[in-house]
């Protein structure tokens, strides 16, 4: 019986994630009968796609009864990836409101902003970092002493009360705190950022996504100095480098994309409702513990569903492809790098055109 309830969820759920990307794109714009037939189109395309690729891969096809565990999760795993890419082309296809030319419009406007706001971005960026250790004592020395600090607890914590037994534990712990401290940072940040900001949107313009790269900037920073811990100790542990170690700029900038799309979405939704910050804290807390920020997840979590977790959640792949390639001289999985990435310019695509669509109502709203 549970095998059958996995292999319905396993194909109603995926077309769920189109048509609430469809009815995004359409600015939720649609009624009931057109909800409905566009989620028999995604139901038909998108298990159609995931049926054509595993006969590709030579797996086996519908037959629930001769279907692993592992096989269902992977298939449904594969079908919610589908949801973020197939509603762009229903839409290109379907809707008169969504065109080519108005995705080219799009594209070209966000990048000339881009261009022109990096600066401000840039220097706010540079004053938020001097503001924040101004009064201190210690100065800059936090950004510092607060994550090796972290590190030595949860290091304690995992490594002698839970008996982890990874390689390398404190560097690998380490890892896992300063990528998913970026991670959280940015989504944490980003609620409420456009409120406290009405000072500046009051009175010039500029585009509210500019805000949210400010602050990717302030923690990127405050990243790349706990990495600059890391390689320290990595020396200190006679930790043994292997040319796969350049594959850390790839992940870093994957990460950093698929965080500021996650982001810039989550930005519009917080000027709206208030008490998003608190939901978005309690799922962040949750989501740490699935993410593989103190253990290996496809280790820790019973199969299947540990490697399944590792491959389909973007922030536990991309931690656990740093620490395989500093680490343990492991290649990353190209593919799934390539699909992240994707992924997070699909991301950020949908917030750039959510703000674009909606900025002129905040300034009423704040």
């Amino acid at each position: 019986m549970l095998e059958f309830i996995v292999f319905v969820v396993m194909l109603l759920i995926p077309p769920v994630f189109a048509l609430v990307i469809h009815a995004y794109l359409r600015h939720g714009n649609m009624n009931k009968r057109k909800k409905l037939i566009y989620y028999e189109v995604y139901l038909l395309i998108i298990n159609l796609i995931s049926y054509l690729i595993a006969r590709l891969r030579g797996l086996p096809g519908f037959d629930h009864s001769n279907m692993t565990m592992t096989y269902k999760l992977k298939f449904l795993g594969c079908g919610i990836v589908e949801g973020f890419f197939v509603p762009f082309i229903v839409c290109l296809i379907s809707e008169e409101q969504f065109t080519l030319g108005g995705l080219k419009r799009y594209t070209q406007r966000f990048l000339r902003d881009i261009v022109k706001y990096s600066g401000y971005a840039v220097e706010s960026a540079k004053a938020d970092l001097k503001s924040e250790v101004a009064s201190s004592y210690l100065n800059w020395m936090w950004w510092l002493i607060e994550p090796f600090c972290m590190m030595l607890i949860y290091a304690l914590i995992f490594g002698i009360v839970f008996k982890a037994s990874e390689q390398y534990f404190p560097i690998f712990i380490f890892i896992g705190i300063t990528m998913w401290s970026f991670f959280s940072r940015g989504v944490n940040g980003s609620i409420g950022i456009v409120r406290s900001s009405k000072g500046i949107i009051s009175k010039v313009y500029l585009p509210k996504y500019i805000l949210m790269l400010s602050k990717m900037f302030v923690n990127g920073f405050k990243m790349l100095v706990s990495f600059g811990i890391i390689f320290l100790m990595m020396v200190c542990g006679r930790v043994v480098p292997t040319w796969n170690i350049l594959m850390i700029v790839p992940i870093i900038l994957i990460l950093f994309l698929f965080t500021f799309g996650v982001s810039i979405i989550m930005m519009h939704y917080g000027v709206y409702v208030n008490d998003l910050g608190y939901i978005t804290g309690i799922v962040l807390r949750m989501l740490m513990y699935f993410t593989g920020t103190f253990y290996k997840v496809s280790k820790r979590v019973p199969a299947p569903f540990g490697e399944v977790l590792e491959r389909y959640n973007p922030v536990a792949f991309l931690i656990a492809s740093m620490r395989g390639c500093l680490l343990y001289g492991e290649f990353p999985d190209v593919k799934l790098l390539l699909l992240w990435g994707v992924l997070s310019i699909v991301l950020i695509a949908l917030g750039a055109f959510t703000i674009y669509s909606n900025e002129n109502a905040y300034v009423k709203v704040i």
